[in-house]
């Protein structure tokens, strides 16, 4: 019996070794690939809940930025209505003086620069706070992922005040000035009494837009980091630099002198100078209302023949002819005063910062910084 079995496994030696090396190979491969799915499904949880905690990081940073903006920009506007005052003018003119027409020639060029200024200024401050805030969001993710403490309460201080520079010290000052040498160039030829329709308005500001941004030495869309932050020198004045906050004031300047940047801020202005054509035009019809019908003329439709009405409400706003004079008051009144959100409706800064915050150009701006400097 026992030789019998003997001779059994002697003959069938070899297909028992393959058999057992087949299910045992079997086995380990199982095993394996169980153990690969546990890891590969460990490593799934993990990217998910990264990916989740990230996001509620960038929503929060993003919230926050909002919020900064839209108080950051009052005190922005607040600059630019000191820096481009009118109330002077108005008190001489209110006097009836002499010289009134060279009080005008002046409300002429302090008008235009103003609302061209906040314009240029209002989109400056959206990207440089969505680079600035994103970037620091991106530091401290970092810092909560490796359980480390780099960005001190004091760092982030020291970081956020750079943007300072453009409200209160030579920012808001210097940007307004070459703005208003850019204004003085385009319009010092066009009189008061020079009559514009609502499309010619519309090429004066895309005149004005190309003057601006024409200038390589100091286009506010390719050269805002100028503007916007103080040079090295200033900043190492101002703080014990460290060399985490030199190299983020450097990252800071790389990002704004960027492509991305520079067109993004180039696409916003034209946008906020349509808006102020859109706010001009609603305005214009406004004051239509309240002018005596000798007052304004309309171009001549295409058949030649001028068409006149005592019925102001019959004019279309868009082929009105109304004199310069007349426009300056409309284009002062909506860049007279700063950001109000509880104001109804929008002025024209409100409604460019607001526009700004929620342009998704900008948006993305901070959200490609963000990823960046998240992931290390």
């Amino acid at each position: 019996m026992l030789s019998r079995l003997q001779d059994f496994l002697s003959r069938h030696r070899r297909k028992f070794i393959v058999t057992g090396a087949l299910v045992g190979g079997t086995i380990y491969a199982a095993r394996y690939a169980q153990r690969k799915l546990v890891e590969y499904q460990e490593k799934q949880a993990r990217e998910f809940f990264e990916r989740t905690r990230r996001m509620h990081h960038f929503e929060s940073t993003e919230r926050t930025c909002n919020q900064v903006i839209l108080g950051m920009g009052e005190e922005m506007c607040q600059a630019v209505l000191h820096e481009c005052s009118t109330d002077e003018l108005l008190e001489q003119l209110r006097q009836n003086p002499p010289n009134k027409l060279e009080l005008w020639e002046q409300m002429k060029i302090v008008a235009f620069t103003r609302l061209a200024t906040f314009v240029y200024a209002s989109s400056m401050l959206v990207i440089a706070l969505r680079v600035q805030l994103n970037l620091l969001g991106g530091y401290i993710y970092r810092d909560i992922m490796t359980e480390q403490r780099q960005i001190t309460d004091e760092l982030k201080q020291q970081y956020l005040s750079l943007i300072r520079h453009f409200i209160t010290h030579d920012g808001i000052r210097d940007l307004a000035r070459f703005i208003r040498s850019q204004v003085v160039e385009v319009l010092k030829s066009m009189p008061l009494s020079r009559q514009l329709t609502l499309a010619d308005t519309e090429q004066l500001f895309w005149s004005l837009q190309m003057a601006i941004n024409g200038d390589t030495r100091h286009d506010p869309n390719s050269k805002m980091s100028k503007y916007l932050l103080p040079d090295l020198t200033r900043l190492q004045e101002r703080f014990n630099c460290s060399p985490l906050l030199q190299q983020m004031y450097n990252e800071t300047l790389d990002l704004l002198e960027s492509e991305d940047c520079i067109g993004v801020c180039a696409h916003n202005v034209s946008r906020g100078f349509v808006l102020s054509c859109d706010a001009i035009a609603e305005s214009m019809g406004e004051t239509l209302q309240h002018l005596a019908p000798g007052e304004l003329q309309q171009q001549e439709s295409l058949n030649g023949e001028s068409k006149q009405s005592n019925n102001n409400n019959l004019f279309d706003v868009n082929k009105v002819l109304l004199a310069l004079a007349k426009l300056i008051p409309i284009i002062s009144g909506l860049t007279s005063h700063g950001y109000d959100s509880a104001a109804r409706p929008h002025n024209l800064p409100t409604q460019l910062l607001s526009f700004y915050v929620v342009s998704e150009k900008s948006k993305m701006v901070g959200a490609n910084v963000y990823e960046s400097f998240s992931s290390g």
